[in-house]
């Protein structure tokens, strides 16, 4: 019985004992885990002196600590420690080194009982460059000539003209369109605009024109023309002044200056057919177009049926497709110029507004003859052609704007 206490108090000393002489994450306070990365030394700098030594600050914030280790690397080798340092010293300068040698420093605290993680160091190369400055920047460039300029290129040939393309190939042909696709189809078209490609605009597209109630429109180019894609809708001259507008029928019969009108009278119709314009307003003297802009003449809308192949086929070209504006059966709508034209109707002499929906009535800035009435076209519904003729200046026609 007496050997069997004594076998067992043996072993309770040596788990005592072997307790006690384990490390513990925490240093400070045993009943608690801490990282040795949360009491490590921090901000590790390392300075360059001269050409065989180099200087090392750090910060500390623990101070519950015995020390400092520090361990520097050549190289690609491994970590060798040369300094232990007191509680209180930050800083160390490490002497007798070689030249054209990459250093690699790291620090740690440690306390009796365990060490803290690494403040881990820059890399830090002693050399002198080319002409023999120390820590220049003066280099070799790869014709042998320190500080020159040449360079290899994409073949390794030394001041080689050999370029990579935009696909990474050296020397090869992919080139950037102007939408910044490798290799794309993208252009810029008449009007300067990139198009095509990647970009989603059709290559008739040439930007937006503002009037000057702040309305936006479309634009599109059609042979060596810019025109309007959309109907105006502007309520003011270009000077500012307000177009008149509101009348009834039996005012509006009896107009001899600039008017607009909405059709039916009815708001609903002005975003998708904008207002209807007698010719007085496009006659008018301070300027209906926005800046820039101007109603086409005679001639103007001659140039654009022309180049559509004639005024038997044009309407069709020009034509909005399908039945959602047009009355069927819309013939041969294709608006393959990108004109967009509506049927917007017309406000007949007396006042009566017909036809939306089945014609589209457009304005040129032609008179005709000298006389009360004034050239302009008509689109139909059921045709493929554009009419040319001439009507009374009392009329509300669609207006278009070609650019100057």
């Amino acid at each position: 019985m007496k050997n069997t206490r004594i076998f067992i108090l043996l072993i309770a000393v040596l788990i005592s004992a072997c307790g006690e002489d384990r490390p513990r994450s925490n240093p400070f306070d045993p009943e608690t885990e801490l990282s040795p990365d949360d009491w490590a030394p921090t901000n590790l700098q390392a300075e360059v002196l001269n050409d065989s030594e180099i200087k090392l600050t750090w910060t500390q914030e623990e101070t519950r600590i015995s020390g400092f280790r520090i361990s520097r690397k050549a190289g690609n080798g491994t970590y060798t420690q040369i300094a232990e340092l007191g509680e209180n010293v930050t800083e160390y300068t490490d002497s007798g080194l070689s030249l054209d040698t990459d250093y690699t420093y790291r620090v740690k605290a440690y306390t009796d009982m365990n060490e803290s993680g690494n403040s881990i160091s820059e890399v830090i190369t002693l050399y002198y460059d080319c002409l023999s400055v120390f820590m220049g920047t003066a280099a070799e460039d790869c014709s042998g000539e320190c500080n020159g300029t040449a360079v290899e290129d994409c073949s390794g040939e030394c001041n080689g003209t050999a370029v990579e393309d935009c696909s990474g190939e050296c020397n090869g042909t992919a080139v950037e369109d102007c939408n910044n696709d490798c290799n794309g189809s993208a252009f810029a078209n008449s009007c300067e605009y990139c198009i095509g490609g990647n970009t989603g605009l059709d290559e008739s597209y040439c930007g937006i024109v503002t009037d000057i109630d702040g309305n936006e429109y479309g634009t599109v180019l059609i042979g060596n023309q810019v025109w309007m894609s959309e109907n105006l809708k502007v309520t003011k001259y270009k000077d500012g002044t307000a177009i008149p507008t509101g009348h009834s029928n039996s005012v509006w019969s009896n107009l001899s200056s600039g008017a607009y009108a909405v059709y039916d009278d009815d708001d609903v119709n002005t975003d998708t057919y904008g207002f209807l314009y007698n010719w007085y307003a496009v006659d008018d003297s301070r300027i209906i177009a926005p800046d820039g802009w101007h109603v086409p003449t005679d001639d103007e809308w001659t140039t654009l049926t022309d180049y559509l192949g004639g005024t038997s086929v044009s309407g069709g070209k020009m034509k909005e497709t399908g039945t959602e504006h047009w009355s069927s059966p819309n013939t041969d709508a294709t608006n393959e110029s990108g004109f967009t034209a509506l049927p917007g109707g017309y406000r007949y002499f007396n006042g009566n507004y017909i036809h939306q929906g089945y014609s589209g009535y457009f304005w040129s800035s032609t008179e005709y003859n000298g006389r009360g009435s004034a050239w302009y076209r008509l689109l139909y519904y059921d045709g493929s052609d554009v009419s040319r003729s001439n009507y009374y200046k009392e009329c509300g026609f669609s207006l278009r704007c070609v650019r100057d």
